[in-house]
């Protein structure tokens, strides 16, 4: 094993952020892999790599406010930009480094390669970031206008506790009561935190602004010089931010190298925890599809030995549990079908009459529920951190009466779909502002009910996400919500179905309803919600289908 030393390397303000250094045997100078971390202990040294074994060097940095670094850890993300600049050129200008340098790490990890590359230093060869933002307004602070909640309060107010305050003074979180505090601007306060800047600040920006576009990933992509390997998962919160990655360097990075040899992996996981009930087969480890190509990506770049001769993106088909090639995404060959909602007016639960088709809706009435913050509908699954995530039976959930349900027929043959789901709404409210959520399910014959997909749309949002608009109570309006992307293989004898509702708690804080600002509100107001589906409103279902003959394994 190769020498370790440690370092206190100054940024471009004075801050020293504590380096740790694993050589190689042998004499250098070497090539180098850089993790930039957030989590390791205020006390700890990181541990070396096998990448050591492969002659290179391993350079490990706690970021600003974290670990052993000095400094406040008060402005996520953003402040990795002028900091990973800072030590890519330290790096670069000591003896030990042959200028060639890679970067990995998964999450934050992943998020601070990203803004080192936006410096377009051309010592950074290749990055490698999983499961990371792209654009951050979009995921992980918002998604369809809605304030993502339970994730924001776990993990940013909690690792605000875990870098700034006192070991002594730290105290669990209540995260339930925590969830149900009103107003939001005041969770941190009421966690024992006191005023935290990034918190207040977040709620201050609830559209898309020039705050955001700081941290949009579109906005500098142009910069970056480094080819990326970008993975993640179906049921992460950042899924869709992976692939709009994926496609941003593919498409507008700033080298043809970055350009050609950029590369992306979604598979059958959530961000870290366990994907859930949704079978997956056996041919699922990450190890096997991650960890290894990664390392191999990154290696062969750092050793200018380039090696790009698999298809630039591999996704895993859920149905079938197999893995699949494509170019880009969605993958060539797929067409958009429209599954429109019908009922007698009783669509509520699964109890209910509502049906989805590919047949036009003709003079139907329309499905009402009622959205009650008091008692918000519960996030069950999907796209998450620090929340019930992943793939879950969903029959308890479609029980309630607030919970719109529309099922097909079984399948006669296999429906395959890869690309983005959407849900067209033609819907009236009695209330300002509300949400509509959407969710896409794989309905077994044995009764099993599994989420592959699900978005939430705040009404005021319906146009725009820069320009809020509030609803005129009980006009009819066109919502467009967003459920990312998937890809799914309904299998003969399944059905697809289709749950509406109003809410998904403690994932996605709860609408007020009063029209008022969400991160000020303390009032709550009951709405009723009416979806229509008619010959002039055809409420429906937009699934992206992939013909079977275009499926390359």
């Amino acid at each position: 094993m190769g020498r370790i030393l440690t370092e206190t390397v100054p940024m471009r303000d004075g801050v020293k952020l504590f380096t740790t250094i694993h050589f190689p045997e042998g004499e250098g100078p070497f090539p180098v892999l850089l993790v930039r971390n957030l989590y390791r202990g205020r006390g700890s040294i990181a541990a070396a790599q096998p990448v050591t074994e492969q002659g290179v060097a391993l350079v490990e940095q706690d970021v600003r406010g974290s670990g052993r670094s000095e400094g406040r850890w008060e402005e996520p993300w953003i402040q990795e930009a002028d900091d990973g600049e800072d030590c890519l050129k330290w790096i670069a200008s000591q003896a030990w480094c042959n200028g060639r340098i890679a970067m990995r790490g998964a999450s934050y990890l992943g998020a601070s390669q990203w803004f080192a590359a936006r410096s377009g230093r051309e010592e950074l060869v290749a990055i490698a970031p999983g499961v990371a933002p792209c654009n951050y307004h979009e995921s992980p602070k918002y998604q369809g206008g809605a304030f993502i909640l339970q994730q924001n309060i776990v993990w940013a107010l909690g690792t605000w506790q875990r870098n700034v305050v006192p070991e002594t003074e730290q105290k669990p979180f209540e995260e339930e009561a925590l969830s149900r505090h009103l107003p939001l601007r005041d969770v941190d306060e009421a966690a024992g935190l006191g005023v935290v800047p990034f918190w207040r600040a977040w709620l201050d920006h609830p559209c898309y602004d020039a705050y955001w576009r700081r941290f949009d990933l579109a906005s500098f992509v142009d910069r970056i010089q480094a080819p990326a390997f970008i993975w993640s998962g179906w049921f992460d919160i950042y899924t869709q931010g992976a692939l709009d990655s994926f496609l941003l360097m593919r498409n507008s990075s700033g080298s043809e190298k970055a350009r050609r040899l950029t590369r992306c992996v979604i598979g059958p996981w959530t961000h870290g925890e366990e994907l859930g009930e949704l079978p997956r087969g056996d041919d699922f480890s990450r190890e096997k599809h991650v960890d290894v190509p990664a390392e191999a990506f990154l290696v062969s770049l750092l050793k200018e030995q380039e090696t790009a001769s698999s298809a630039p993106l591999r996704y895993f088909m859920f149905g079938t549990n197999e893995w699949c090639s494509a170019d880009t995404w969605p993958p060539d060959g797929v067409r958009e079908r429209n599954f429109y909602l019908h009922s007698g007016g009783a669509a509520n639960s699964r109890f209910g009459d509502g049906v989805l088709s590919e047949e036009f809706p003709g003079g139907e009435v329309p499905d009402c529920f009622i959205s009650d913050p008091h008692n918000p509908v519960p996030t069950t699954g999907g796209h998450g951190i620090c929340v019930v995530n992943g793939s879950h039976d969903q029959t308890e959930v479609e029980q309630r009466s607030d919970v719109l349900v529309y099922t097909s027929a079984p399948l006669r043959s296999p429906l395959f779909i890869a690309g983005r789901v959407t849900v067209l709404l033609y819907a009236s409210s009695t209330a300002p502002d509300t949400d509509f959520t959407a969710k896409l399910i794989d309905l077994y014959p044995d009764g099993r009910v599994f989420n592959l997909a699900n978005g939430i749309l705040r009404a005021r949002y319906r146009r725009s996400m820069e320009q809020p608009e509030l609803l005129q109570p009980g006009e009819i309006c066109e919502f467009r919500i967003d459920l990312w992307s998937i890809a799914n293989c309904f299998l003969p004898g399944h059905r697809i179905r289709l749950e509406i509702a109003g809410s998904d708690f403690p994932e996605f804080s709860r609408n007020s309803q009063t029209g008022g600002s969400i991160a000020d509100d303390v009032e709550l107001r009951v709405a009723r919600q009416t979806v229509f589906h008619d010959g002039d409103r055809r409420s429906c279902l937009i699934l992206p289908v992939l013909e079977r003959g275009l499926l390359r394994q």
